[in-house]
């Protein structure tokens, strides 16, 4: 329980340190046009799922060092490739915001996971 309030806490202050960088230049509330804007909503998705991610990963951890064992817990390390991948994802889907080259990175994590889930 406390390692959910602590993480929630740190989710908190990271999101509140993070996104006015990435709603720098965009002018809000948003004008109304035609046009969506999804390009300014990717990298704050992109936000929430890194955040999901690695407060799944720290949870994982923290349960298998106190010794819980569950079907929950990524016992191969293929299982833990996997959520590697996934994190990788969400991160270069962030970062890629303020830099394109991660797009490769991104690319890459998406369709491994994709080959991974068709075995």
């Amino acid at each position: 329980m406390i390692t959910a309030l602590v993480l929630a806490l740190v989710d908190f202050i990271v999101e509140l340190q993070v996104l006015p960088s990435l709603y720098r230049g965009i002018p809000l509330p948003f004008p109304e046009t035609s046009k969506p804007i999804g390009n300014a909503l990717f990298s704050v998705t992109s936000l929430h799922i890194t955040l999901i991610a690695v407060n799944i990963f720290v949870l994982i951890v923290v349960l298998k060092r106190v010794g819980y064992v569950g079907s929950s817990i990524p016992s191969r390390k293929g299982d833990w490739l996997d959520l590697f991948a996934f994190l990788a994802f969400a991160l270069s889907g962030l970062v890629m915001w303020f830099s394109p080259v991660f797009m490769l990175p991104f690319i890459s994590a998406g369709i491994y996971l994709i080959l991974t889930d068709m075995r």
